[in-house]
């Protein structure tokens, strides 16, 4: 049955209440992959790496990316919270360590993801201090002053495969949870609240 299914949820709808709880984990990888992970993946070799500075395609992809993290953190925590919880709650369960254990002044890198990268590109179309730098081969993070302020630098490419790499972890604790476990519960309740009843 699932490979009937698009990923679009107004197509599959009607279909999704009848998924199993492993067919459900299976059909949010396809749909997150569809909507979220590849289409990511070729911006970034395509208007990132390619144009470098020439394209302003990495706000697109930051603000998309910062919202990944927000909402895979819905399904992990189950809805409960606000968005900077559920946010964090992903970040720092799935993602690398230094998003809690370094320090841009008193924030944790986690905290100026979420209030310079996340909150910035939503209510202002910026990141407000710092921005999305480097290639792959450069490092996840670097700090610098620039203008009397000390910046956050996050390299895109490393951001997006820690997603990934956060996600695929998440997938195999969802698929390892047992029937009634809060993991599986969670992500049960919220599956059913977006993908079935569209709320």
């Amino acid at each position: 049955m699932l490979k009937s299914l698009t990923g679009f949820l107004d197509y599959d709808r009607d279909k999704l209440a009848a998924l199993s709880a492993d067919q459900r984990i299976d059909y949010f990888e396809k749909r997150v992959r569809l909507v979220v992970i590849n289409p990511l993946r070729r911006i970034l070799a395509t208007e990132i790496i390619v144009a470098g500075g020439e394209s302003s395609a990495v706000l697109i992809f930051g603000v998309s990316l910062c919202c990944a993290i927000e909402a895979t953190g819905k399904f992990l925590t189950g809805g409960k919270g606000g968005n900077e919880q559920r946010f964090h709650a992903f970040l720092n369960r799935y993602m690398a360590p230094e998003f809690q254990s370094q320090r841009l002044g008193s924030m944790s890198y986690g905290q100026a993801l979420w209030l310079h990268f996340r909150n910035g590109l939503a209510h202002g179309f910026a990141v407000r201090h710092g921005g999305f730098e480097g290639t792959a081969q450069q490092p996840y993070f670097l700090v610098r002053s620039i203008s009397g302020y000390a910046c956050l630098e996050v390299n895109p490419t490393l951001l997006l495969n820690d997603y990934f790499a956060g996600f695929e972890r998440y997938l195999s604790d969802l698929r390892g949870a047992p029937a009634g476990d809060p993991l599986s519960a969670d992500f049960s309740d919220v599956f059913e609240t977006v993908f079935i009843r569209g709320e």
